[in-house]
């Protein structure tokens, strides 16, 4: 059922929309497209075959303060940040050439911001206009309290397992670490939800993954007796902000973006969709700044 409502709804899209639009444009339509990605709790994912989660509570912020209906654009994971961009927001997507007019969850990362394409020396974000910052994340593990209590050192898991998703900063970063000392502890996964099952079987010792996602698919809120969390992953980069994309093309629309999120950052709405999902919110970096 949540295939066949998700290609309903990218078939809606396809009969309406095939390319982001201007502020104005989006407003004499009636509607405004918004890509999330695709069951990605609690960020955004079906229940009952409605959309949830904190992009998509945020998103209906948007299109209410523009008085508009919201289709929803639920869209994968590519091999990297950048094809994601480009198949959702500049270029469209590639079997049915829809645009969103905004994007969520994109790493508001200076250092990414930066980063060129090898092939054509040019920035990956050049056709994209990244504004609207509205959390700080991060990589974090989280271990069994009573099996592994704290975490000062990596070098733990040379007599503990511990799962990782496949091709995330951490597997990478752990599988690296100290030249490998550990790799035959790590698990790896390619269904996160295949890992946290296992992690609550204790069939592993510990988890690694991002807080919020930790913090909601462990029910961390009330299971804070079980469950220990890190703050980071050591000697790892493991906190960055999370902000909105549209095309560079209208940079109007980005800085009403910016403009709505800042405003649900003062008066606390956000923090609020965070306490709905029972996910401690963190402002990002950029905020207090």
């Amino acid at each position: 059922m949540q295939k066949f409502l998700k290609s309903t709804i990218l078939l809606l899209l396809l009969f309406t929309s095939l390319s982001a639009r201007s502020l104005d444009d989006i407003k004499k339509s009636g509607e405004i497209i918004i890509a999330v990605y695709d069951n990605f709790p609690p960020y955004s994912f079906l229940e009952n075959n409605k959309p949830k989660g904190i992009d998509v509570d945020l998103g209906l912020e948007i299109a209410k303060s523009l008085n508009v209906k919201v289709k929803w654009y639920f869209t994968g994971s590519d091999e990297n940040l950048a094809d994601d961009l480009r198949n959702t927001i500049w270029k469209g997507n590639l079997i049915h050439k829809t645009k969103a007019d905004v994007m969520f969850r994109i790493p508001y990362d200076y250092d990414y911001m930066r980063m060129t394409d090898i092939s054509t020396g040019q920035l990956e974000t050049e056709n994209v206009s990244i504004k609207g910052p509205y959390q700080s994340e991060s990589w974090i593990i989280a271990t069994h309290k009573k099996i592994i209590p704290k975490i000062n050192t990596l070098a733990i898991f040379a007599y503990h397992k511990i799962g990782v998703e496949v091709d995330t900063l951490p597997d990478l970063h752990l599988s690296s670490f100290a030249r490998g000392l550990f790799r035959n502890n790590i698990v790896h996964y390619t269904n996160f939800s295949k890992a946290i099952n296992d992690f609550k079987l204790k069939k592993i010792d510990a988890i690694a993954g991002l807080k919020s996602q930790l913090e909601y698919l462990l029910e961390y809120h009330k299971n804070k007796d079980k469950y220990y969390l890190t703050d980071a992953i050591p000697q790892m980069k493991s906190k960055w902000d999370l902000a909105t994309a549209t095309s560079s093309n209208y940079k109007a629309l980005s800085y009403y973006i910016d403009g709505i999120i800042q405003k649900a950052y003062e008066d606390k709405k956000i923090e609020k969709i965070f306490k709905k999902y029972h996910v401690e919110y963190v402002p990002p970096i950029a905020k207090s700044q």
